[in-house]
């Protein structure tokens, strides 16, 4: 399939934007270096990122260079914290515009439930009739992914970075929230992208207030922080 192929698809199910969630700490480095990078190019350029727990099935599969966009904001979605992290970036569509044929494919399922012995076709969509029979905006396992990135997706087709923004109880999380806040504005005018940060607001039903503030001290920190040494 082609990129237009794939795009075509996408926006003719109704997907707008794409999204990707993370934590602050790994966000600053995307907006110090220009764009959204991949795993890899970040442990590569000596980088800061948090740590996930499926970055050596990354490696195994071969997709630790890849960059995983969702077709929906998955916060938004389920009434609930997204666990990659508090802060999401939503890129518009055509961002496929901008990127090299063949650099774009979508997965069936996430590589944390792959096998070694998959072959590609059990892995990604690989056909136009394929991917318009079975793909469905919102399926989480249905990741959009910019295979093979070892330089930044530029903040050209950024629509606005969203920060989760859940009522914290305690006092020490709150200055944390509020530091990340200003950091990531300081950042936002330095790069001139001037307010695109934007404060998430939650329906009554979101429970992510609840597990925010069910946290044991310090697992805020892990994903609010701006800081480099987690």
């Amino acid at each position: 399939m082609t990129n237009m192929e794939i795009k075509s698809i996408l926006k003719a199910k109704g997907v707008e934007n794409l999204f990707h969630a993370n934590t602050v700490c790994t966000a600053i480095t995307f907006l110090k270096s220009g764009g959204l990078l991949s795993r890899g190019a970040v442990e590569d350029m000596g980088l800061i990122q948090t740590p996930q727990i499926s970055d050596s099935d990354d490696k195994k599969y071969d997709v630790f260079y890849d960059i995983f966009f969702d077709s929906v904001d998955i916060h938004k979605r389920t009434n609930k914290l997204n666990n990659y992290g508090p802060l999401t970036f939503v890129y518009d569509l055509d961002v496929i515009d901008s990127l090299p044929e063949g650099s774009v494919k979508i997965t069936k399922k996430n590589p944390i439930h792959w096998t070694e012995d998959m072959c590609d076709n059990e892995k990604y969509f690989i056909d136009v009739d394929e991917l318009e029979s079975y793909f469905k905006k919102g399926d989480f396992g249905q990741h959009i992914t910019l295979v093979g990135q070892h330089r930044p997706i530029s903040f050209d087709y950024l629509c606005k970075i969203i920060l989760d923004n859940p009522n914290l109880i305690r006092y020490n999380d709150r200055v944390i929230l509020r530091k990340s806040r200003s950091y990531i504005v300081e950042l936002l005018e330095e790069c001139g992208l001037i307010g695109l940060l934007v404060n998430r607001e939650c329906s009554n039903q979101c429970s992510c207030s609840s597990q925010y503030n069910s946290y044991k001290e310090g697992c805020i920190y892990y994903k609010f922080s701006p800081e480099i040494e987690l």
